[in-house]
């Protein structure tokens, strides 16, 4: 028999009550296994089919390869130049299962896998970078990325999907407002090409995630980046000095 992973069979009987479309996109999301890994970057890669595993573990550098992609972003931002090397970074996450269904459940999406793993490489131009913080208006148009994920599923074997997007931001005085995923291409297991297409939609066309991913993007780029690399950062160290200044001075 076949099966109906996203639950949209019969659903002209509910369209004959006059449900909105709103509503039925809802009540899809609910009803969707998603891949929350594969949301956030909108592309994911899973990797070769192996033996059962238990859970995935986190690499010794994954922290490390997110934070040296922060730093040089940072480093971009910060001082405005557009002369320079490109942003070029290549990061990798491991979700917890846990975690996801914990994420998802905030915007009403189950998740039937298990943990999951994705990797990305990415390069931008600083030209691309900079004028979207100093214009009055400006697109941050990403090429094409393919997010590299492994998951889970339900008996704990590894399975692979393929999905290639190319983001786009929009700015206005140097906020970022607008933001889109814009999936391009999945390619993988069909329960998880499925869901990746529908959460992505619904992301893009319904901005289930654009609060947040807004959010997090204005965040980074006018707090974090000065607070970790720019002034922030230095009134830290003269503090941290001061107080072991302070220290050495009471111990004499």
């Amino acid at each position: 028999m076949a099966t109906d992973p996203v639950g949209v069979k019969d659903r002209g009987r509910q369209d004959m009550y006059g449900e909105s479309q709103r509503e039925r996109m809802n009540d899809f999301v609910r009803r969707t296994q998603a891949t929350v890994a594969g949301l956030a970057v909108a592309a994911a890669v899973i990797v070769s089919y192996t033996p059962p595993a238990a859970a995935l573990e986190i690499l010794a550098n994954e922290r490390a390869s997110r934070d040296a992609c922060e730093r040089h972003l940072c480093e971009i931002v910060l001082d405005r130049k557009l002369s320079g090397p490109p942003l070029a970074c290549d990061m990798t996450k491991t979700w917890d299962r846990t975690k996801i269904k914990k994420n998802g459940a905030k915007k009403a999406i189950s998740w039937g896998f298990g943990d999951a793993r994705c990797q990305v490489k990415l390069e931008m131009p600083r030209t691309m970078i900079v004028p979207a913080l100093d214009r009055p208006k400006h697109t941050v148009q990403f090429k094409t990325q393919t997010v590299n994920c492994k998951i889970e599923d339900s008996e704990r074997k590894l399975t692979t999907l393929e999905v290639d997007a190319a983001p786009k931001i929009k700015f206005k005085d140097g906020k970022a407002y607008k933001v889109w995923i814009n999936v391009k291409d999945v390619r993988g297991d069909s329960n998880l090409k499925s869901l990746v297409w529908a959460v992505s939609k619904l992301a893009d066309n319904l901005g289930i995630f654009h609060k947040d991913s807004l959010k997090e993007i204005n965040k980074l780029l006018y707090e974090t980046c000065d607070k970790e690399y720019g002034s922030g950062a230095e009134s830290k160290d003269k503090g941290k000095s001061k107080s072991k200044n302070a220290i050495k001075a009471e111990a004499h």
